[in-house]
Formats: structure tokens, sequence, C-alpha cells
């Protein structure tokens, strides 16, 4: 085994190479093991993050089994190949991620897969949050009720960035993933293949301030067919408590239905937003899967009896 930290920019090939290693993992496990955020990050200069890389073999031939990242803010995510997990791989890139992200270090685990909690607690970690996935097969949804003096339009990009980079920095104040979008974030989905202003929603008032958001996403080859994401939802604090929230949702949800013809939506909420997590289950949401993040435990001396690894 061969470990390895690599500031950020990661050279094209290594990047590549985490790309696929994801989506070997991915096919195992049917569950992503990577984020948007993180796969997004694998290429181009971001300052502040951290890339590990643990290669299996002698140098030279050696092949990559496992990576890790790790974010300025302490969130961090790893992946083993299915060929090289119970040996040693996982607890070793988690070892590496403790080392350099310390007591700030929050390490989500997508899905939850067995080994994930085992090997958590024999390094001091335990579950702090909650992500639930949810899914609903499509059927009709009412017909969505704005506040007085809210119209709602599509997204221009270049002119609307800045209004709806603070509308949803308030939004998500306490949600620093999403709260704390940059400018360059947007661009960088902006990029993206699936990137369609025509499902990016903007609810505004009559001088055409944002109060409100419903940004849509169609996944095109991530399952047997296409389904779509309530990709986020925001509403300006100013008119949280009006209903927008629940209007949003629901032209979302509308449109990826009946004007993109798809068979599902899904989502995910955060386990301590009861209120959107209500209002999910009340339009037919389930849950499909749940993410747990794992932060150290205060106190707790890491086991390192163990080389096993999930």
């Amino acid at each position: 085994m061969t470990l390895e930290a690599v500031p950020s920019p990661l050279p094209p090939a290594t990047a590549s190479a985490i790309t696929e290693l994801a989506r070997s993992a991915a096919q195992s496990d049917g569950v992503n093991p990577l984020s948007e955020h993180t796969l997004l990050h694998l290429e181009g200069e971001h300052p502040g993050d951290a890339h590990f890389l643990a290669y299996a073999g002698e140098p030279g031939s050696a092949e990559l089994a496992g990576y890790g990242a790790l974010g300025p803010d302490g969130s961090a995510e790893l992946v083993v190949g299915p060929e090289y997990r119970r040996q040693g791989f996982g607890t070793a890139l988690l070892r590496m991620l403790l080392d350099h992200g310390g007591s700030d270090l929050r390490v989500w685990a997508h899905g939850r897969l067995a080994g994930s909690d085992e090997l958590a607690a024999r390094l001091g970690l335990e579950v702090t949050r909650e992500l639930y996935f949810l899914r609903r097969p499509a059927a009709p949804v009412p017909a969505a009720v704005w506040p007085d003096g809210v119209t709602l339009r599509t997204f221009v990009p270049g002119q609307d960035d800045t209004a709806w980079l603070a509308v949803n920095a308030a939004a998500f104040a306490h949600h620093p993933e999403q709260g704390n979008w940059t400018q360059a974030d947007l661009a960088d989905r902006f990029e993206q293949p699936w990137f369609d202003p025509a499902g990016f929603f903007l609810a505004v008032t009559a001088d055409d301030t944002v109060a409100g958001f419903h940004w849509t996403k169609v996944h095109e080859d991530e399952g047997p067919e296409p389904f779509g994401e309530v990709y986020v939802v925001g509403v300006s604090p100013a008119h949280q408590g009006t209903g927008l929230g629940k209007a949003l949702t629901l032209e979302g949800i509308r449109h990826l239905q009946e004007d993109r013809g798809l068979s599902s939506v899904v989502l995910y909420v955060d386990g301590t937003n009861t209120p959107a997590h209500t209002l999910y289950t009340a339009l037919g949401f389930t849950t499909a899967s749940l993410d747990v993040q794992f932060a150290p435990v205060t106190g707790v001396t890491p086991n390192s009896s163990s080389n096993s690894a999930s």
C-alpha cells in the first residue's frame, strides 16, 4: 500500500482515475460514494482542498485503490474500490483525513453501507448528521398557490447570479455545504451537460427581487431511465412562512413530470429540517436511502488494534 496527499489542483490523469474509481463503486454499491461537489472539485484549482490517494501494488505499476477528499470546512468523503475492501485501505485513508482534519472533520458515508459504522466507531467517530434521500413516483400534484405579489420566471445566467447567491446564502445560513456557494461553484454547474435554465425557477416580487427559487435537475444516465431531482429549493428569510416554499416545490415537480415527462423525482433533505421533511412526505416522497455524517467523539482515542477496512 502506498499513500499520498496531494493539494489542489489534481493532475488530469489522477482526476480521471478517481472518477472511474467512484463509478466502479457506484455500480457495485448502488449509491454514489462521492458528492457532486467533490466530483466537480477534482478538476481545476480549488484552494484549501486536499486529496488523499491510496495505491495497491508496486511503484510503477500501482493501481488506485482508494481516495479521500477534504474540504477547507472539514467536510470529507472517501471511497475504496470494491476489489480492495477489507484490506486496510479505508482505515488508512480515514486516518489521513483525521490527521489533517482534526476535530473539525465531518466525513460523509453515502448510503450508510455495511462496515461504515464499524470503521467510524473504531477510529472514534460518531453520527452527527443525517441526510435523507427521498423518491416520488410520477403522480399528479396540486396546483401551486403563490403568495400575493409574487410571480414566477426562469433564471438568466449572468443576470441573476449575484441575487441568487445572496438568497441562497441567507436561506441556507446554517447549512454550509449549500450556503457557502460562490460564483465559481455556480459557474461550475453552468458548464455541466445537465444544466438547463428552463428548469431553474425564480419567485420574484414586483420589483424583480428574488424571493425564492427552485432549481431542478435531470439525471439522464444514472439508472434504467431518466429521473428528475428537486436539486435545491430556497426561500429568502423575508418570505419564509408564506407558503412560497411549497408553491416552488410543486411547480418544480410539475415541470419535471409534465414538461420533461420523467417517471420519478428524487431529493435530499437534512434530518434536522422537519418542516421540509413533513412537506415532502405529504407530497408522496418516501425514503430510498440514508446518508450519515460522522465526526470525532471528544475524548475518544481511536482503536488502532485492527487493520480491516470497508
